[in-house]
């Protein structure tokens, strides 16, 4: 816009110049007068098109000194996150069914001799699975708008309930979900001219690819499958995030999106072929 100013004031110039300059011819021993007179009207014009041209694309200039105060400078980075991450993990109901398979033989036990025994007590595995992953990777900002990013990520879910038999005796089953995905990244700064909530921040839109490494795996107390590496990859995600703080060097974003994490176990005699590590997420970034 700064181009299309100067090219205004230019056509400005033009006009002012030829409007000057469409007067009447007049003798030889004058126009040398006239001509000085002619540029020095010019000039005072030029200078008041040119006030009058800043006043009219001043509120342009704000908000471009502000987005270009919002931009990250180009150059390599680094950042660390942490989130919560409500997990999809609907193989959990194999879990849930074979606690209940076992219940169901303590109860079993208690109907055949239950004087002087007390009555079988089960807590259910809950029905949604909660982590709280942490990552760290490098990020190459190439341009104020555009970035590509390399990270890993550790998750880990430990699901644990409690059953007692009719002695009173405790008995504890679990599963664990473990996983350490790694992902490329690619993020594209949504101009603030076009979506803010305040001065000089920014959202930014992130889509993200996602590999699982060998340690993903499960654990429980029926067995543990581990994942295999695909080298095509095992999921995506997309992000939308803001950056609501920044000092000096030092950039922080909040994040919402859902990712899906896909993973498939060759392991002979595993308790699950594959499963579903992905879900909501929400997390924090700190960019420096």
């Amino acid at each position: 816009m700064k181009l299309c100013a100067a090219v205004i004031f230019c056509v400005f110039l033009g006009i002012a110049f030829s409007q000057d300059s469409s007067s009447v011819l007049l003798p030889q021993d004058t126009v040398s007068v006239v001509k000085d007179s002619v540029v020095k009207d010019s000039i005072v014009e030029n200078m008041v098109d040119t006030t009058s041209i800043g006043t009219a694309f001043n509120p342009f200039f704000i908000d471009t000194a502000s987005t270009d105060s919002a931009k990250i400078k180009p150059g390599l980075r680094f950042f660390v996150s942490a989130g919560l991450q409500f997990i999809n993990f609907k193989e959990g109901s194999k879990f849930q069914a074979l606690l209940n398979n076992i219940y169901k033989e303590y109860e079993n036990d208690y109907r055949e001799d239950f004087e002087g025994y007390i009555s079988p007590i089960k807590q259910d595995f809950e029905t949604v699975n909660l982590a709280f992953p942490i990552s760290a990777g490098i990020i190459w900002q190439f341009n104020d708008v555009h970035s590509l990013g390399l990270g890993v990520i550790f998750l880990y879910d430990n699901e644990s309930v409690i059953l007692t038999d009719k002695q009173g005796e405790t008995h504890n089953f679990k599963y664990t979900l473990q996983a350490f995905p790694i992902f490329a990244e690619y993020r594209l700064l949504i101009s603030p001219n076009l979506i803010t909530l305040k001065n000089n921040d920014y959202f930014s839109l992130f889509l993200r690819y996602y590999w699982l490494l060998p340690p993903t795996r499960i654990n429980s107390s029926w067995g543990s499958a581990k994942a295999d590496f695909e080298p095509l990859g095992n999921g995506y995600g997309i992000f939308l995030g803001y950056r609501f703080w920044e000092w000096g060097g030092l950039s922080v974003f909040g994040e919402m999106g859902y990712l899906s994490l896909d993973a498939k176990s060759s392991t002979k005699n595993g308790i699950l072929n594959s499963w579903n590590l992905g879900g909501i997420s929400v997390l924090i970034r700190a960019l420096f």
